[in-house]
């Protein structure tokens, strides 16, 4: 038990270091796991305790961004974090990989999350590969004009710009002798992007709406509206919104 506002036994800080620990571990849902579920109601109901838990992962260089009742404990590593994901550090990518796999990201949530009400809606989102391909396919243009200001002068997103000049130069999708999506192809990077996300708990495949479908989760849209003050994510979803405007 907690002795006072301030200071914690031994068990709570196992506790509240257990708890960071199923956090984690995003694939992992609480309601499987009685100890997790029972450590996130405390974290919930206990000021303390959550103050213990908020510290043990402030010393990991995590931020906690919610304790989801079926989701878990969502947690986010800060820039710079030894835990955050960096496309550099992808071992088998070369610069453009980098490039077209980041495109394919932002593309994914400004595709599903164009309006700041869409960030805080709760419903689950459905994407599939040919959906984010059309929708960066159907925007070359837009990204093209994009680049420039009303005076002609390029707009300081290079490495945006970069990445949907590569995009436009692949084909959409170039099956291989055995069926599989060709290394070469812009659906093969997005079907990467969108396992990544499974692997990491923000999105299910949905084999049972097609080839290609995903469901993204509630973790996937907090982990955007924690990202949204990208640059490029703020120039796909403008783009986005445009173009919902003219269908409408």
């Amino acid at each position: 038990m907690t002795t006072s506002a301030n200071i914690y036994s031994p068990s709570d800080l196992a506790d509240a270091c257990a708890l960071v620990c199923f956090g984690c571990q995003p694939r992992l849902r609480p309601v499987g796991v009685p100890r997790y579920r029972d450590l996130l109601q405390r974290y919930r109901m206990d000021g303390p305790f959550r103050d213990a838990a908020d510290a043990a992962a402030d010393g990991l260089d995590l931020d906690v961004i919610e304790a989801h009742q079926t989701e878990g404990l969502i947690l986010h590593p800060r820039e710079g974090s030894w835990l955050s994901y960096r496309l550099k550090d992808h071992p088998k990518l070369g610069v453009t990989d980098r490039l077209v796999l980041g495109l394919a990201h932002v593309a994914i949530a400004a595709r599903v999350y164009p309006t700041p009400a869409d960030l805080e809606e709760q419903g689950v989102k459905r994407v599939s590969l040919a959906e984010v391909d059309d929708f960066l396919r159907r925007l070359t243009d837009r990204l093209r004009e994009a680049a420039v200001d009303a005076d002609g002068l390029t707009v300081a997103h290079p490495e945006l710009q970069a990445a949907w000049r590569v995009y436009a130069r692949l084909p959409s999708s170039r099956p291989t002798a055995t069926g599989r999506l060709s290394e070469s192809s812009t659906q093969r990077v997005i079907r990467e992007a969108l396992d990544w996300l499974v692997e990491q708990g923000m999105a299910y495949r949905a084999d049972d709406l097609g080839a290609g479908q995903y469901r993204l989760a509630h973790r996937f849209r907090v982990q955007v509206r924690e990202a949204a003050a990208s640059a490029a994510f703020a120039v796909l979803c403008d783009l986005r919104r445009a173009h919902l405007a003219e269908e409408d």
